[in-house]
Protein backbone atom coordinates (compact mmCIF):
# COMPACT_ATOMS: atom_id res chain seq x y z
CA UNK A 1 0.00 0.00 0.00
CA UNK A 2 1.12 3.33 -1.02
CA UNK A 3 0.91 6.17 1.79
CA UNK A 4 -1.29 8.50 -0.43
CA UNK A 5 -3.69 5.22 -0.72
CA UNK A 6 -7.01 6.02 1.14
CA UNK A 7 -6.70 3.11 2.86
CA UNK A 8 -4.24 4.18 5.11
CA UNK A 9 -6.66 6.32 7.04
CA UNK A 10 -7.77 3.06 8.22
CA UNK A 11 -3.99 2.29 9.25
CA UNK A 12 -4.04 3.53 13.32
CA UNK A 13 -0.29 2.08 13.65
CA UNK A 14 2.85 4.76 13.74
CA UNK A 15 4.74 1.77 12.80
CA UNK A 16 2.64 0.10 10.03
CA UNK A 17 2.00 3.63 8.45
CA UNK A 18 6.08 4.40 8.62
CA UNK A 19 6.65 0.71 7.19
CA UNK A 20 4.15 1.26 4.69
CA UNK A 21 6.06 4.61 3.41
CA UNK A 22 8.90 2.63 3.29
CA UNK A 23 8.03 0.04 0.57
CA UNK A 24 6.91 -2.71 3.22
CA UNK A 25 3.87 -4.81 2.37
CA UNK A 26 0.81 -6.29 4.76
CA UNK A 27 2.55 -9.64 5.01
CA UNK A 28 5.84 -8.06 5.79
CA UNK A 29 4.43 -5.79 8.27
CA UNK A 30 2.22 -8.48 9.98
CA UNK A 31 5.36 -10.66 10.89
CA UNK A 32 6.79 -8.28 12.64
CA UNK A 33 3.95 -7.63 14.38
CA UNK A 34 3.03 -11.20 15.39
CA UNK A 35 7.19 -12.03 15.91
CA UNK A 36 7.11 -8.75 17.89
CA UNK A 37 4.35 -9.97 20.59
CA UNK A 38 5.74 -13.60 20.54
CA UNK A 39 8.93 -12.19 21.79
CA UNK A 40 7.40 -10.00 24.13
CA UNK A 41 5.16 -12.77 25.67
CA UNK A 42 8.13 -15.27 25.74
CA UNK A 43 10.14 -12.88 27.37
CA UNK A 44 7.73 -11.55 29.87
CA UNK A 45 7.17 -15.13 31.23
CA UNK A 46 11.03 -15.80 31.20
CA UNK A 47 11.28 -12.99 33.38
CA UNK A 48 8.53 -13.62 35.66
CA UNK A 49 9.52 -17.17 36.53
CA UNK A 50 12.46 -15.66 38.02
CA UNK A 51 10.96 -12.74 39.43
CA UNK A 52 6.54 -12.52 39.85
CA UNK A 53 6.79 -8.67 39.33
CA UNK A 54 9.05 -8.30 36.49
CA UNK A 55 7.64 -6.27 33.21
CA UNK A 56 4.34 -5.08 34.96
CA UNK A 57 4.02 -2.78 32.06
CA UNK A 58 3.06 -5.68 29.96
CA UNK A 59 -0.39 -6.02 32.14
CA UNK A 60 -1.13 -9.06 34.53
CA UNK A 61 -2.15 -11.58 32.11
CA UNK A 62 0.99 -13.32 29.76
CA UNK A 63 -1.07 -16.26 28.55
CA UNK A 64 -1.64 -17.51 24.96
CA UNK A 65 -5.18 -16.15 24.78
CA UNK A 66 -4.23 -12.36 26.04
CA UNK A 67 -1.10 -12.37 23.33
CA UNK A 68 -3.53 -13.75 20.83
CA UNK A 69 -5.62 -10.68 21.33
CA UNK A 70 -3.00 -8.21 21.56
CA UNK A 71 -1.84 -9.52 18.02
CA UNK A 72 -5.20 -9.10 16.51
CA UNK A 73 -5.40 -6.04 17.94
CA UNK A 74 -1.95 -4.67 16.62
CA UNK A 75 -3.34 -6.15 13.26
CA UNK A 76 -6.33 -4.44 12.78
CA UNK A 77 -4.23 -1.11 14.14
CA UNK A 78 -2.21 -1.80 10.86
CA UNK A 79 -5.01 -1.84 8.65
CA UNK A 80 -5.58 -5.28 8.57
CA UNK A 81 -9.48 -5.99 9.01
CA UNK A 82 -11.65 -9.20 9.56
CA UNK A 83 -13.09 -11.07 6.26
CA UNK A 84 -17.01 -9.89 5.82
CA UNK A 85 -19.80 -12.65 7.22
CA UNK A 86 -20.36 -13.27 3.43
CA UNK A 87 -16.99 -14.51 3.22
CA UNK A 88 -17.58 -16.75 5.70
CA UNK A 89 -20.87 -18.19 4.54
CA UNK A 90 -19.33 -19.39 0.78
CA UNK A 91 -20.09 -22.97 0.34
CA UNK A 92 -16.80 -25.08 0.73
CA UNK A 93 -17.30 -26.53 -3.00
CA UNK A 94 -17.89 -30.51 -1.30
Amino acid sequence: MNPDDPRMDNVECDLAQTSYAHGQNGLQIAEQIITTRIWALLHVRAGRAQDPDAFPAYGPDASEACAARRIVACLIDAGWRPPDTECLNLPTGD
